[in-house]
C-alpha cells in the first residue's frame, strides 16, 4: 500500500483516516500475461493501481493491433471516458506481464465523494496523469523509428526488456524485425 500511498501523495495529501476509508474500498485483482482488464465495446467500471507489472492500451485496425501506450507498476489504468460516462470503451486494456493490482469500483468512487474532501481534486489530477500517458503515442509519430525507440526508453525506463518485441514494435509503429535492428544498432 506504500507505493499507493506515494502515488497518491504526488497529488494531494490525504490523512491516514482517509487513506483507511480508500484503502478498505479497494480490492486485489490478479491478471496473468495476455489477460484482458477490459474489452473494447465494455463499460470501464474500475480504476486500477498497477502494483505489479505492465498493462497496455490498445485498439484493433485493419492492420491488426496497435499499442497505444504503457501502464507499468505504479501507475494508474482506466479508460477516463468509459469510466467518466459509463459508456462502452473504444480501446483494450491488456496484461503484458503478469500484473497484481488494486482496483476500485466506480459506485465506491462516487461514495469518495462525500467520504474524502480532496477527492475531487485527486480524481481530476488522476484524470490529468492518465492523459499525460496517452500524449507519448502521439508524439512519436513525428520521429524516425531511431528517435521512437530512444524515447520510449526515456518515458519508460527499464520496460523494453520485459515487454515482447512484438508489441513494443506495434507501439513504435515499426516492425519486429525493424525494432531488433535498431536495438542491435544501439547496443554498439
Amino acid at each position: 500500500m506504500e507505493l499507493l500511498k506515494n502515488f497518491l501523495g504526488q497529488y494531494v495529501s490525504l490523512s491516514q483516516a482517509q487513506f483507511d476509508t480508500l484503502e478498505a474500498s479497494l480490492r486485489e485483482m490478479e491478471l496473468g500475461a495476455g489477460d484482458y482488464l477490459l474489452r473494447e465495446g465494455n463499460i470501464c467500471r474500475t480504476i486500477c493501481f498497477v502494483r505489479e507489472g505492465t498493462l497496455r492500451v490498445l485498439h484493433f485496425d485493419q492492420d491488426g493491433e496497435v499499442t497505444r501506450y504503457f501502464i507499468p507498476k505504479g501507475n494508474i489504468a482506466v479508460l477516463p471516458d468509459s469510466f467518466r460516462y459509463q459508456a462502452p470503451a473504444n480501446e483494450n486494456i491488456q496484461a503484458v506481464t503478469d500484473c497484481r493490482l488494486l482496483v476500485l469500483r466506480y459506485e465506491d468512487l462516487i461514495k469518495m465523494y462525500d467520504q474524502i474532501p480532496v477527492w475531487t481534486r485527486l480524481v481530476q489530477k488522476l484524470h490529468e496523469e492518465v492523459l499525460q500517458q496517452r500524449t507519448l503515442g502521439r508524439t512519436l509519430g513525428s520521429r524516425d523509428a531511431r528517435s521512437r525507440l530512444q524515447l520510449f526508453n526515456e518515458e519508460y525506463p527499464g520496460l523494453i526488456d520485459e515487454i515482447p518485441t512484438k508489441i513494443l514494435a506495434s507501439f513504435l509503429r515499426i516492425s519486429p524485425l525493424e525494432l531488433n535492428r535498431i536495438r542491435g544498432e544501439l547496443t554498439q
